[in-house]
């Protein structure tokens, strides 16, 4: 692969974009595309450092940018999409959002419940719903749904609105770059997010679907309910349900589909058992790959997993030793001594 050439296209894609109908006083960071030799930064080849791991935005030099690992062939309209998309994050990390989420904990401390899910599904019909058409019913029906996971689930409803924030709003802005570059590609992403969300499975690790909803979430915030980019009260798609005047949502929690939860509960069980194996497929191999105790930076939290004292990780694992950050490429089961320290962490036999 070509970088200088693909950093080109891609900013050549950039710079046709009216960012300023898609979200005001977002603009364009610098950003750097890399592989595992070469890194291509605002014009020239770079040393490649530690800090260029996986997509996403990090401060280099004192500046915030996006990079961008290519691994595979994208369309142009796409990876440019996706770019703007890793931006967003560093414009929320400069603009000093304070919703990002603990991942790790959450990793810990999320529990999947049954009728947290099931109602869940319910919103995320309405949202496709309101793709549609404006429905003041249905906009009623969306926040009492959320009004009654709020109260009877907090900690699962905090920490989804908060992915649901930071994600779902990056994930909004992909979505309208591509209706700017590659209004085919946006419609394709619509019919992605029609097929994933109605699926009880596609909500195991639960941070998956809410870059979905959050932007389905964004997208009805801002046609329907009026979101005001200039607000500091973050997480804004949490407090809307304090800002509107949301119906008592009475015994909702117990009203759902027994059949439905059933299903949910088989779902949430497979889900656990194919953790389990997993880390029990680590454990047959017992190829070693680092000996603790050794303190955990952070996982590849995008589909992380957990179950007893093991998590998992793809792609990579950043750890440090006597004070020395370092990663380590791969995939990986993790014991862990308690949350922050590993005992051992084994290669994970899955093919890269």
């Amino acid at each position: 692969m070509d970088l200088e050439k693909l950093y080109y296209l891609v900013k050549d894609a950039i710079d046709t974009l009216d960012l300023q109908k898609i979200w005001p006083d977002f603009k364009p960071l610098r950003f750097a595309l890399y592989d595992d030799e070469k890194c291509f930064f605002a014009g020239d080849f770079i040393e490649k450092t530690d800090a260029f791991c996986a997509n996403t935005s990090i401060s280099f030099n004192g500046e915030q940018i996006a990079i961008w690992k290519v691994a595979q062939d994208l369309e142009i309209p796409v990876l440019a999409s996706k770019m703007l998309h890793e931006m967003f994050h560093g414009y929320q990390t400069v603009e000093g959002w304070q919703c990002w989420p603990d991942e790790i904990a959450a990793l810990y401390n999320y529990e999947y419940v049954a009728e947290n899910l099931s109602l869940k599904l319910r919103e995320n019909e309405i949202l496709l719903k309101l793709l549609d058409e404006c429905d003041d019913q249905l906009i009623k029906e969306l926040l009492s749904i959320r009004s009654c996971r709020a109260k009877a689930f907090p900690y699962q409803f905090d920490y989804e609105t908060k992915v649901e924030e930071i994600e779902g709003t990056a994930n909004y802005v992909e979505w309208q770059v591509l209706k700017q570059l590659a209004p085919e590609k946006a419609g394709e992403l619509i019919n992605e997010m029609r097929s994933v969300l109605t699926r009880p499975g596609s909500m195991f690790p639960i941070r998956i679907s809410c870059y979905y909803t959050g932007a389905l979430l964004t997208d009805a915030l801002i046609r329907y309910i009026g979101y005001d980019f200039e607000t500091k009260d973050r997480p804004f798609i949490k407090s809307i349900l304090e800002k509107e005047n949301v119906a008592d949502s009475g015994n909702i929690l117990f009203s759902g589909n027994n059949e439905e939860l059933e299903n949910v509960r088989g779902i949430i069980d497979s889900f656990n058992k194919e953790t389990e194996s997993i880390i029990n497929s680590a454990l047959e191999l017992d190829e070693v790959v680092l000996e603790g105790p050794a303190y955990l930076v952070y996982v590849n939290i995008y589909n992380a997993r957990h179950l007893g004292n093991y998590l998992t990780s793809m792609f990579f694992l950043m750890y440090s030793t006597e004070g020395e950050q370092k990663m380590m490429p791969g995939h990986f089961v993790i014991r862990m001594k308690d949350e922050k320290t590993i005992d051992k962490a084994y290669r994970w036999p899955l093919e890269m």
